[in-house]
């Protein structure tokens, strides 16, 4: 067999001899695939490389095909590499660290701080942040980069430059940093291209990971990308776990044109396998093995459902894991540091009879009516949406929500709750509505995190739950705050409302317990009898029970009850 050249996404081979043996292991190949005549035209991927090396392990690979063939064997050599080296006890004696690093950090910079692609999955609070930044110093300081550019969540990507950046960079390495934002005004934009176009220094920008529908955005990222040598680090990558979201297909042309690329998240499965394609096409398509997500699909994932479009079970983790492992780093909490534990406890409350009626009408039904205003829920996920609203007390309409009758059973309960704690606590909540009674029942003794909060706010928000006594209660919505931010100052985190995502869940969790929790963290529920509330928690728990497999994590006691 010659495979004599490769051209854009083929791979072009001829000269091979077709019997029945041949036929079979070339029809298995995996992915995109066609003849043009004699010839064969597939996807030179891993996972294809990989099937002709198993198959006709004696081919020539010609021309550019030869480099195609290198580079898949320069991965799997790294990965093997990786693998055995997580084995052993990995000592730093050439870098001057600036904080001391926890053991599992010190072995996560060793493993990776060489490799040109890498990803830390380091479960939330364990300082996966850090690693990075050390080892941006370390490839600055060999020579090997100027300029570490982090893509982070809205608020995040502040968080680096006000307070990791400076707690964790060596004072030897000297830097340049600016964030960027949408609008940004015009004495902003002269900072931001003052740090852009520094010399003879670290430079370190960040975006928000949503910015990227901004023409002004994609034109900076291509600049500094283009003149620079740079790491560029997907910070909380699972925001870029869809293929067909366009912030995903930007970011991912983006990596094509960085020296170095991590991804780093906690959480880098939380609904099934699918999660993980994109994430580590960012890094190197070589890892996984496939260029599509539909050839990745038909390896991994069982279709069915309506139109067989439907993922509705996995097949092959272990080598989807095993994949995974050879080039990145997992560590959990438990298994690297001294935490307190975490304690679950769950507050049952009974609707009022005005709830209950319309709850259950809306349950049977899908439409109700109040007051003469009229309330449609006919798809699915609308329903489920309206049915959490009513138990939390509201009734929506087209153009407005409105307040049900009488007492707030959920709202009392959080109160009863609160009068019992003498210490901090974090009040995580869904709706909007939700977050305004709440703010306006503990007033200035809370401080605020949601979309209706202006960044600055935002972070003087942050400052004073940690460090003033007289600030008690954050009150935040899980899907702005619960991730990158630093609450070690609670005890307790109160749940007054959840969503369906997992990975929403997980993260703010760990909000409070994390490097620098003291205490134990207890988890509080709040659990409407004989509602969707319970749907929610089992839904919950059995992607946990998923992503754990995946994770190669242990099943953990996510949402249970403490035993004692």
């Amino acid at each position: 067999m010659r495979i004599e050249k490769s051209y854009g996404k083929f791979c072009l081979a001829k000269q091979i001899k077709i019997d029945s043996q041949s036929m079979g292991w070339i029809s298995a190949l995996p992915g995109y695939k066609k003849w043009q005549g004699r010839d064969l035209l597939f996807s030179p991927t891993g996972a294809n490389v990989q099937h002709i090396q198993n198959h006709c392990p004696d081919a020539r690979w010609l021309g550019e095909s030869a480099q195609i063939l290198q580079d898949y064997l320069d991965s799997q050599r790294e990965a093997d590499q990786n693998r055995a080296d997580k084995n052993k006890i990995l000592e730093a004696s050439d870098f001057a660290f600036k904080t001391a690093p926890f053991d599992h950090q010190q072995q996560a910079f060793l493993l990776s701080r060489d490799k040109k692609n890498f990803a830390l999955l380091m479960e939330q609070g364990t300082g996966k942040t850090k690693v990075i930044i050390d080892t941006a110093a370390y490839l600055y300081a060999n020579g090997k980069i100027d300029t570490l550019v982090v893509i982070a969540p809205n608020g995040v990507h502040r968080n680096w430059l006000t307070r990791e950046v400076p707690a964790h960079l060596p004072d030897w390495c000297p830097y340049a940093s600016e964030y960027y934002y949408s609008g940004m005004r015009k004495a902003h934009k002269q900072k931001f291209e003052t740090a852009m176009y520094a010399k003879d220094c670290l430079k370190i920008l960040t975006f928000n990971v949503e910015c990227f529908v901004s023409k002004v955005a994609i034109d900076y990222m291509n600049k500094i990308l283009l003149v620079n040598h740079a790491m560029l680090v997907v910070d909380e990558s699972s925001r870029i776990k869809r293929p067909s979201a366009k912030r995903t297909k930007m970011i991912t042309k983006f990596s094509t044109m960085a020296k170095y690329r991590r991804i780093m998240t906690g959480t880098p499965v939380t609904r099934g396998a699918e999660d993980v394609y994109s994430q580590f096409k960012f890094l190197d398509p070589n890892i996984l093995g496939y260029d599509s997500f539909y050839s990745f699909k038909s390896q991994y994932c069982v279709m069915g459902g309506w139109e067989n479009k439907q993922i509705v079970s996995y097949r092959k983790l272990n080598e989807l894991t095993t994949s995974i492992e050879g080039h990145s780093y997992r560590v959990l909490k438990k298994d690297c540091l001294d935490l307190p534990k975490k304690i679950y406890q769950r507050y049952p409350i009974e609707l009022t009879k005005k709830q209950r009626e319309i709850y259950d009408t809306l349950k049977e039904e899908f439409v109700t009516e109040l007051e003469g205003e009229r309330m449609t829920a006919p798809e699915a996920i609308t329903r489920l949406l309206r049915l959490q609203q009513i138990i939390c007390g509201w009734f929506p309409t087209e153009d407005k929500i409105l307040p049900i009758e009488g007492k707030n059973p959920r709202l009392e309960a959080l109160n009863q709750i609160l009068s019992e704690i003498d210490s901090k606590v974090i009040i995580w909540a869904r709706f909007k509505a939700d977050l305004k009674a709440i703010e306006a029942s503990l007033g200035d003794k809370a401080v605020s995190y949601h979309g209706d909060v202006s960044s600055e706010a935002r972070e003087d928000a942050v400052e004073r739950f940690q460090n003033d006594p007289k600030i008690q209660y954050f009150v935040g919505q899980p899907q702005s705050g619960g991730i990158g931010l630093t609450l070690t100052a609670a005890e307790y985190a109160i749940y007054y409302s959840n969503s369906f995502d997992l990975e929403t869940r997980l993260q703010s969790e760990d909000r409070c317990h994390r490097i620098g929790t003291t205490t134990n963290v207890t988890y509080i529920d709040i659990e409407a009898s004989k509602t969707i509330d319970a749907k929610i928690i089992k839904s919950l728990r059995t992607k946990k029970s998923l992503a754990d497999r995946v994770n190669a994590d242990p099943m953990s006691i996510f949402l249970e009850e403490d035993s004692e």
